[in-house]
C-alpha cells in the first residue's frame, strides 16, 4: 500500500463528503436518516449539518490531501485524521452496545469508518518506512576527494 495514494484517495473521499454536506445538507440528512421535526427549526438544523458534515469534513479532506504530498513529513497529521475516523467508529460501536443493532446502514457506516481510519493510520505508520528522497541521499553521501 502506497501511503501517498492511500492519503490522496481517502482525502478525496472526505472532501467529497464535506462538499455534499455543505451544498446538499437535505440529501445528506436523508442518507443519514435524519429529519427536521419542527419546520421553524429547519434553518438551524441545515446549518448544523453544513457545519458538522460540511465544513469540518472539507477541512479534514483538504488537510489529508495536503499531508498526502509528503506522507513521511506529515505522519502526525495523517495519524490524527485516521484516529478521528476510528473515534467515530468507536462511538458508533458504543451505540451498538448500549442502544442495539443499527441495522445494515449503521453496520455499513461502522465498516466505512473502520476502513477509512485504518487506511489513514496505516498510511501514517508505513510512511515512516519509506526511504528518504534521493536528494537527501545524495547530500548525505560522502563526496569523493578532488583529483
Amino acid at each position: 500500500m502506497n501511503p501517498r495514494i492511500t492519503a490522496i484517495v481517502t482525502g478525496l473521499i472526505i472532501l467529497a463528503l464535506g462538499l455534499a454536506g455543505l451544498f446538499y445538507p437535505g440529501r445528506v440528512m436523508g442518507v443519514l436518516g435524519f429529519a427536521v421535526v419542527n419546520m421553524t427549526q429547519a434553518p438551524a438544523v441545515l446549518g448544523e449539518v453544513r457545519a458538522t458534515y460540511g465544513g469540518l469534513f472539507v477541512v479534514m479532506g483538504v488537510f489529508t490531501l495536503l499531508a498526502a504530498m509528503d506522507p513521511a513529513a506529515h505522519r502526525s497529521r495523517l495519524l490524527f485524521v485516521g484516529l478521528l475516523w476510528l473515534g467515530a467508529c468507536a462511538g458508533r460501536l458504543l451505540g451498538v452496545s448500549t442502544d442495539g443493532s443499527p441495522g445494515v446502514p449503521g453496520w455499513l457506516a461502522v465498516a466505512f469508518e473502520l476502513v477509512v481510519g485504518g487506511a489513514l493510520v496505516a498510511a501514517a505508520l508505513l510512511s515512516g518506512r519509506e526511504s528518504p528522497p534521493s536528494s537527501i541521499q545524495a547530500a548525505a553521501a560522502p563526496t569523493p576527494p578532488p583529483a
